[in-house]
């Protein structure tokens, strides 16, 4: 299979044909990768340069012996790969053909770490990781290493039946320093059944929430944490009542305006019993319909989660 992609107008074609949509147009189309409209193109355009001339540094690593990284991205990953990788092959294009629909990409990394576990790896340089998006991206991308069947990598045998991790190299920009990020594997049948929506004309849509493992343990404990907080809270607020009550009734019973505790840390007020007038927003709205539409007033509230913990878990 021979695949090749044209640098300016990132399309790919597959033995001459080209490809129906790239991974990058498909991740993008179904929702499944950030969107980057609200950043200015100036801003886009100086991010990529900067992100392309990286991946090259970090692609030449593999593809010319001795190389001397031009980026301090490209250092640590070199020190890394001494380290840890056996062999590899780097911005590895594949495509696959899913019923006539034609899918191409680029994979940052096919490796064989020195444990020889086999990992499908892709480089981020942006300031934040969208751990779904790259999940998905590595995902299909060793699903169509597996149906194209890779047989040698640099010339030692590879027979690439699937990775065994799935790994996001991020970088920071400013030092370079390396961090790996272990993503989660998207099941084969959830990524044919992207390619169907996209051959029938239709969005993907989820069939539950991915939670990655890190978020989904940190989430729990923090929720579980605050969930004794506010037991203890609702526990706190009920034994003050009770005593302000009885503080109250000692105020009235000696005819007391104010005291202070011994260590003068608390100074407590009593306030005589008063009226006011509040507004019954059920009566008005039954009894005056305009005046109650004309004094709505519109707040947008911003997006939040409702969170149950259920007695017993």
């Amino acid at each position: 299979m021979i695949i090749e992609l044209e640098e300016k107008t990132h399309c790919y074609s597959v033995n001459g044909d080209i490809a129906s949509i790239s991974l990058t147009e498909l991740l993008s189309k179904h929702g499944l990768s950030p969107s980057y409209n609200g950043v200015g193109k100036g801003k886009l355009r100086e991010s990529a340069m900067v992100g392309k001339s990286i991946h090259k540094d970090l692609e030449d690593i593999f593809n010319f012996v001795g190389y001397k990284p031009k980026t301090p991205q490209g250092e640590n990953f070199l020190k890394y790969v001494k380290e840890n990788i056996d062999c590899g092959i780097a911005e590895q294009k594949l495509a696959i053909e899913y019923k006539g629909l034609i899918i191409a990409g680029t994979a940052d990394l096919l490796a064989i770490l020195k444990d020889g576990t086999k990992v499908m790896a892709d480089h981020k340089t942006t300031s934040k990781v969208y751990k779904e998006a790259v999940s998905w991206q590595t995902s299909i991308l060793d699903y169509m290493a597996r149906k194209i069947g890779l047989e040698n990598v640099n010339g030692k045998p590879l027979n690439w039946k699937g990775a065994n991790k799935f790994l996001c190299y991020h970088y920071k920009k400013d030092t370079g320093e390396m961090n790996i990020i272990e993503l989660d594997k998207v099941d084969d049948e959830e990524i044919e059944r992207l390619f169907e929506c996209e051959l029938n004309g239709e969005i993907y849509q989820r069939p539950n929430l991915i939670v990655g493992s890190d978020l989904q343990e940190k989430f729990i404990k923090a929720e579980n944490e605050l969930y004794h907080i506010e037991m203890a809270y609702k526990t706190a607020v009920e034994n003050a009542k009770h005593y302000r009550e009885a503080i109250c009734e000692l105020f009235e019973q000696q005819n007391i305006k104010s005291w202070e505790s011994p260590n003068g840390k608390i100074k407590i007020t009593h306030i005589d019993p008063y009226e006011k007038l509040t507004i019954d927003s059920k009566s008005l709205k039954e009894k005056y319909p305009q005046a109650y539409e004309n004094c709505l007033k519109l707040t947008k509230v911003k997006s939040t989660v409702k969170v149950l913990l259920k007695e017993g878990k």
